[in-house]
């Protein structure tokens, strides 16, 4: 078991420097045409489906460019949740932003909503009550399947917030849609998971969207 623990770790680890590679050495003018489709694809779904309210982030160093689908959510008044990490607890808060200009650098470098802003939903406020639970959760990583595995930092934030808003929110109609956005050459065979690892609802690349679920049915 031990053996097997290590070697999963070891093929985590290759693919996250591989695949950071990859990322950083897309030219910045590609980036932001790249990012320019998901999000528009992104913008497209999201509007068809009527949602109200979402959490995204704000991108760091060679992360996805979601800023263009969050400028046309805050154009809408469409309810925008970007998180704050909690580096000593290990959780993420939730804040409603109303622009870009409200985020300061946070833990990491990466901007975030300032330490005196209002929590609406945090993973330990939200557990367990359900409310200001956002309706779509867009998240970065570093390599997707297309069932939808998800390879993030190794820092687990998103894993406890899905734990938590899960346990806050019983009965599946309520829980929030987890989607991937990606660039189209992050997308890998396999994503080399554990058990306890969730997937993604959708993974929405420059290329289009995937639904994962019926992907990961098709897989079994």
């Amino acid at each position: 078991m031990q053996e097997h623990s290590m070697q999963l770790a070891g093929r985590k680890r290759e693919l996250r420097t591989g695949n950071t590679a990859l990322r950083d050495a897309l030219p910045v003018e590609q980036r932001e045409l790249l990012s320019a489709r998901v999000c528009a694809h992104a913008w497209s779904w999201f509007s068809q489906e009527g949602a109200a309210s979402l959490l995204a982030y704000a991108p760091f160093r060679s992360e996805l460019d979601c800023r263009p689908l969050l400028t046309a959510a805050w154009a809408e008044g469409h309810k925008v949740l970007l998180p704050r990490v909690n580096r000593e607890s290990g959780d993420l808060s939730l804040h409603q932003v109303s622009s870009w200009d409200e985020l300061v650098p946070g833990t990491y470098g990466i901007m975030e909503p300032p330490a005196g802003s209002a929590a609406l939903a945090g993973a330990l406020a939200q557990a367990g009550r359900g409310t200001g639970c956002p309706e779509v959760i867009f998240v970065p990583g570093l390599a997707f399947d297309r069932r939808g595995g998800r390879l993030g930092y190794g820092r687990g934030y998103y894993d406890r917030l899905r734990t938590a808003l899960e346990a806050g929110v019983p009965g599946t109609a309520a829980k929030p849609m987890w989607i991937g956005l990606a660039y189209g050459l992050q997308l890998v065979p396999e994503v080399p998971l554990e058990e306890h690892d969730a997937l993604m609802d959708l993974l929405i690349t420059e290329n289009g969207i995937m639904d994962c679920r019926k992907e990961r049915a098709a897989w079994n």
